[in-house]
């Protein structure tokens, strides 16, 4: 149940638009371009990533739907749970592994974030524009949460 009174009960993040439709366009834009421009990580592991943001936020409703995407693109359904228990028994490419971990650290705790945490993800083979991505991805991720909380 959404807080805000002029919300429907059923409130999808297209609603918080409603109340300041300024910023509609922009994140639009700049989530259509996160989730789906080119990148070398496939759309099941964008979303896979989205996921695994949200599920480390807790947050029930972004995690569904990512989760479900990511199911439709070809990730098992056990791949999640097994995310947030432990990134390095996960069934899930050793490549994103590292990037996982990063992820992990910055959704947790992104004040720790420093040259040492970039470094191990660079060293595993991640280019710069690829964990650029990752950033991104993770950032889009931790806002999108903040709103379906602040706004309930």
């Amino acid at each position: 149940m959404p807080f805000f009174p002029s919300l429907p009960d059923d409130a999808g993040i297209g609603h918080l638009f409603k109340i300041k439709p300024g910023h509609r366009e922009g994140f639009g834009k700049f989530s259509d371009a996160v989730m789906r421009d080119d990148s070398v990580f496939s759309i099941a592991e964008r979303e896979l990533i989205a996921a695994f943001t949200s599920a480390l936020n807790s947050c029930d409703y972004c995690y569904g739907g990512h989760s479900a995407i990511a199911r439709q693109h070809g990730v098992e359904e056990g791949v999640f749970e097994s995310l947030v228990d432990d990134i390095n028994m996960a069934p899930v490419d050793d490549k994103l592994k590292p990037i996982l971990r990063f992820v992990r650290k910055l959704t947790l705790e992104p004040y720790k974030n420093n040259q040492a945490a970039v470094n191990a993800v660079l060293s595993s083979g991640c280019s710069e524009k690829a964990l650029a991505d990752v950033i991104y991805l993770c950032s889009l991720s931790a806002m999108l949460n903040r709103l379906v909380f602040g706004f309930g």
